[in-house]
């Protein structure tokens, strides 16, 4: 069903134009390609360009302009105006994540809209739904990133008995400890005790990155102490269970999202066991319940959502 109300409500647009990330690396770039490949699916005419000036007479009166501001090796932090490439037109409407006042203030109320990842601090705001607030003074969107499958195309549940767990992703750590590094070493102690094989990849196609998730034993959502203090939910968890397998976590967020078939834990250790104790069909039957709850977490409704507070 939201698959077709996107397409129904998008009519109001001549295009939707993915700005930025096209060629460049950045681990945002996973974020436009899930647009991207959303859109295409639902034959909703999108265009994904890079972010630069010679690309601006793509954006036509009428269009959406969906974009992310963000920073990295390949891509430079803005540090003026004269820094962006993203063109303001009359009769175009922008969705924008994370970008500078000093762009954001030059564009009419009426045609702008922030959108940032759900944490804590957004249930200040309007509650649209568990995950999903909005604050009308600033007209800005807070909700969790999703899997990139349709709902239709969600997997069968399936049980893994094998020995490999797979992690595709970053395994990091800052200066400011915001990182996983921690949480990781103390998930694969866990997994090693229960002669289980922790195998990291990162920088894979996405049916490859379906295809070990499920030829994996296991597949957590863990998240570093920082993510967790400020609530921030992974992405990794909603994608897990639509490609089939069971999500746990320890984000306790995710008890308000998946209430009864919830696996939380915050002892990574007492999660793994938790989890291996489950026989086959106990596995499978919370997978298909989880399932159900993530098909509210995709970009369909993600699109849905700017969408509608756009208007």
């Amino acid at each position: 069903m939201d698959s077709r109300e996107l397409t129904r409500e998008v009519r109001r647009f001549k295009k939707i134009v993915i700005w930025g990330l096209r060629k460049r690396w950045h681990t945002h770039r996973f974020i436009h390609a899930g647009f991207y490949h959303t859109l295409k699916k639902l034959d909703i005419p999108v265009v994904w360009v890079e972010d630069e000036k010679k690309n601006a007479s793509i954006i036509e009166t009428g269009d959406l302009v969906i974009s992310s501001e963000v920073y990295g090796r390949m891509v430079p932090k803005k540090e003026t105006r004269a820094d962006y490439a993203l063109p303001i037109k009359n009769g175009v409407s922008y969705a924008l994540h994370n970008y500078q006042k000093m762009f954001t203030e030059r564009i009419p109320a009426e045609a702008h809209l922030n959108f940032f990842v759900y944490e804590k601090t957004a249930e200040q705001y309007e509650k649209i739904s568990d995950a999903v607030f909005f604050d009308r003074a600033q007209r800005s969107l807070y909700q969790p990133w999703g899997t990139p499958l349709l709902p239709e195309e969600f997997k069968k549940p399936i049980f893994s008995n094998v020995s490999r767990v797979f992690w595709v992703g970053s395994i990091w750590n800052n200066e400011l400890n915001q990182g996983n590094l921690y949480e990781i070493e103390k998930l694969t102690q866990a997994l090693k005790r229960r002669e289980m094989q922790f195998i990291h990849t990162r920088f894979i196609p996405d049916w490859l990155h379906v295809l070990l998730i499920r030829h994996s034993r296991l597949a957590p959502a863990i998240a570093g102490r920082y993510q967790v203090d400020i609530g921030y939910l992974p992405c990794r968890m909603f994608k897990n269970v639509s490609y089939g397998q069971l999500g746990f976590s320890n984000v306790q967020k995710f008890n308000d999202l998946f209430r009864d078939c919830a696996i939380y834990e915050p002892d990574i250790d007492r999660m793994v066991d938790r989890v291996v104790s489950l026989s086959g069909p106990e596995y499978r039957e919370i997978v298909s319940r989880q399932q159900e709850v993530c098909k509210r977490y995709t970009y369909v409704q993600y699109l849905r959502n700017i969408i509608r507070f756009l208007g």
